[in-house]
């Protein structure tokens, strides 16, 4: 926990929820970020078995840059492996946590478990491979993974940047809660850059193109001229691409899978004495020379943890030399570059749009205050009416509608506020119902509020959200 006082009375906000109530949906927002008992929100209960997401790579991506800003220098061979395995096992302890490896296990949970984890473990890698080695030769690091607030409204006349000074005086303003990915300077004209990590299952053109004009990315870089003395000039999206998660169309009656090359190759089995397993990284590719290479067809897709068991020659000279590496990091070392770059890349760079982003600032500052009253007059209404009735259902109708943009990306990665909005069983009781349960605050000044204010535990700053 910080030292500081928590922010009680500071009104906090984030770049998700403004724009999901902005251009997804009013009413997510409201439920999502100020529904529930804590009045912070609630979340879908997950009966799930967990998969990767953004928060694992951030993890990794933090503990490298650690090293880069103290030392600056990049991680050792051992120190990768000791950062990757330390993140796997975070999440294999969540995964252990929801009972995945004790009544609920089974063929099917373990081969997902395995392909998560290799997921992980090759995303790390591949950003020490491909990312880490240019940034660390252009760029020193300033910040990483830096959490400010910055104050679009003050009660208190503090001085902007003196957040500590804010909370001691009881400001009743408003401040947007910012995480610094990474900050960093060139080493050549001293100018800074800001770069922002992002995970997605569905890279593509549109999902690279949007970062243009997208806001979200320069609110990262507030009052960085101000704490750090010079002007951020360039703005980075550090992609990572974990590969859609679907079903084989040839095989679809088999699970779903992470449509990863980091997840699986091409083996087509050995017949020992006579021959042995032969792994390929795709069904086709092109090598670092320009090649066009194919499988054969007796090359099957298969998941990369299968080489600890394989006699391919190619892993067996690479383990005896090194026991340590894993099926994982070898798979990933040697992937063709023409395949890596597309799961670790860059966009950018793109320039801040000043004229944007105090467009941006102005219309957060107005839309919170929309929201303060707006939530103010639900929580009065809510005291003769419960959540449930006709009356308090109309009102909230008119103050916080639905958009009704339930399944933009269809009925598989639908809104997690379906069942309530479309009034399925146990929407008049969201948490009772076991349906739901209160959101967990990520950004630490929102956390340090509910616990101060008592309304979670100190230990919840110990639970672990499934998504960033």
């Amino acid at each position: 926990m910080s030292p500081v006082a928590a922010p009680t009375t500071i009104w906090l906000t984030d770049r998700t929820r403004h724009f999901t109530g902005l251009a997804r949906c009013p009413r997510a927002r409201y439920l999502s970020c100020h529904f529930g008992p804590t009045g912070y929100g609630i979340t879908a209960r997950r009966e799930s078995l967990p998969l990767t997401t953004g928060i694992s790579v951030h993890r990794g991506l933090e503990a490298y840059c650690t090293v880069l800003l103290t030392q600056d220098r990049l991680t050792t061979v051992d120190e990768t492996r000791a950062i990757v395995a330390g993140v796997t096992d975070e999440y294999l302890s969540r995964v252990e946590a929801r009972g995945f490896r004790g009544v609920l296990s089974s063929e099917q949970t373990e081969e997902t478990i395995e392909e998560q984890s290799v997921l992980i473990t090759g995303l790390l890698w591949a950003l020490r491979l491909k990312f880490l080695p240019w940034l660390h030769e252009r760029y020193r690091i300033v910040a990483a993974e830096k959490e400010r607030l910055h104050f679009l409204s003050c009660s208190c006349g503090a001085p902007p940047l003196d957040q500590d000074e804010h909370i001691r005086r009881g400001c009743t303003g408003m401040a947007l809660m910012i995480r610094t990915d990474i900050l960093a300077q060139h080493r050549d004209t001293g100018l800074l850059a800001y770069f922002e990590g992002k995970t997605s299952g569905w890279v593509g053109d549109a999902w690279t193109e949007r970062w243009e004009t997208d806001p979200q990315l320069a609110l990262g870089t507030l009052d960085a001229d101000a704490i750090w003395g010079r002007e951020i000039t360039e703005l980075y999206i550090i992609g990572m691409d974990k590969g859609r998660r679907a079903k084989d169309r040839y095989a679809p009656e088999d699970m779903k899978r992470q449509l990863s090359p980091l997840c699986y190759g091409y083996c087509r089995e050995g017949n020992p004495p006579l021959m042995a397993d032969n792994w390929l990284p795709a069904n086709t590719w092109t090598t670092d020379d320009g090649q066009e290479k194919r499988a054969s067809r007796a090359h099957k897709r298969r998941g990369v943890w299968h080489l600890a068991t394989s006699d391919d020659p190619v892993w067996l000279a690479h383990h005896t030399n090194d026991p340590a590496m894993t099926p994982a990091e070898y798979w990933v070392r040697m992937l063709p570059n023409t395949i890596l770059d597309k799961v670790c890349f860059l966009v950018g760079p793109m320039n801040r749009q000043d004229h944007q982003l105090g467009a941006v600032l102005r219309a957060m500052t107005s839309d919170e205050g929309r929201w303060q009253t707006t939530l103010w007059r639900l929580y009065e209404l809510q005291q003769q009416y419960p959540w449930a009735s006709e009356t308090f259902q109309a009102e909230l109708d008119r103050l916080v509608p639905c958009s009704w943009n339930c399944r933009p990306f269809g009925r598989e990665h639908q809104c997690e506020f379906v069942s309530i909005c479309h009034r399925h069983s146990g929407w008049e009781d969201p948490i009772g119902s076991g349906h739901y349960q209160p959101r967990l605050p990520h950004h630490d000044p929102e956390l340090q509020q509910a616990v101060a204010r008592g309304l979670l535990t100190e230990e919840a700053s110990l639970v672990e959200e499934d998504d960033r």
